[in-house]
């Protein structure tokens, strides 16, 4: 399936290369840009991945070389992974499609409407078989790692450090509960992640150190900067009534949620 079509040579003339920071948040005016740029995969149905995904594609051209191999974690409609093909990346993606956290479940189908992606059915952890012995220019995610536990995040960066090449991306864009139901929660989750990706920055670096409290507090300085970032792109009411599928309001109430969004370049040898 063709996803950008005639406007590929305008995509990669306007982000190849572009400087992305290792560490930010989605804004208004970024959506908008997305909007204007890449209006194939941004949507405007109030959904924090019609931000995330045209960033993840801008990430990925400013920071990944061209016709890099690259995994995609948990895609679901594989519509990114199909538009970075065609961007001239060697794409695949892993996902059970077991429908968990409300998630996808159409894998026939997605082999039949994508053929140009590899899509691979299996869990993605620190040894999955499907992929062994692989290795990857950048691996990444959107809006995928907030469904994880967290005593499951270690198994996961181990399963990215083996399987990415050093000098490689780990690119995640990740919806965050800034405020109300599940905040605490969502907190200890975001500074694990951000450790981890620190983690596959500096091989041998432990989190029972200095490195470990310098990371917490990257996290906390992000979060504020963007409650006092006029532009920050927070997830809508009709996002939130999209995400509640049909449960009563008290099941899922409104929360204030944005999106965090991080890259790390793995340093070292390779797992």
């Amino acid at each position: 399936m063709r996803i950008l079509g005639k406007a590929v040579p305008q995509i990669l003339s306007r982000y190849r290369g572009t400087a992305v920071p290792d560490l930010g948040y989605a804004t208004v005016r970024d959506y908008c840009d997305s909007a204007d740029s890449l209006p194939q995969i941004c949507g405007i149905d109030g959904d924090l991945k019609n931000v995330q995904r045209p960033w993840t594609v801008k990430a990925i051209l400013g920071r990944v070389p061209s016709a890099g191999r690259i995994l995609e974690i948990g895609a679901g409609e594989p519509a990114v992974a199909a538009a970075l093909h065609e961007l001239g990346y060697q794409v695949t993606v892993i996902d059970p499609y077991e429908g968990a956290g409300n998630g996808p479940t159409a894998y026939a189908d997605y082999l039949r409407r994508f053929p140009e992606v590899r899509i691979v059915k299996a869990e993605f952890d620190e040894d999955t078989p499907e992929i062994a012995g692989e290795s990857y220019d950048c691996i990444y995610s959107i809006s995928v790692l907030e469904h994880i536990r967290h005593h499951r995040f270690a198994g996961l960066f181990e399963g990215i450090a083996r399987h990415l090449r050093p000098g490689g991306q780990s690119i995640h864009s990740v919806d965050h509960v800034l405020e109300g139901a599940g905040r605490d929660y969502h907190l200890e989750g975001m500074k694990a992640i951000l450790r981890g990706q620190e983690a596959l920055r500096h091989p041998g670096w432990g989190e029972g150190n200095r490195n470990a409290a310098e990371s917490d507090q990257a996290t906390e300085e992000i979060l504020r900067l963007l409650t006092l970032d006029l532009e920050t792109f927070y997830l809508s009411a009709q996002g939130h009534h999209l995400w509640r599928g049909g449960q009563p309001y008290e099941a899922f109430p409104f929360r204030k949620v944005v999106s965090i969004q991080t890259c790390s370049t793995r340093g070292g040898a390779r797992g």
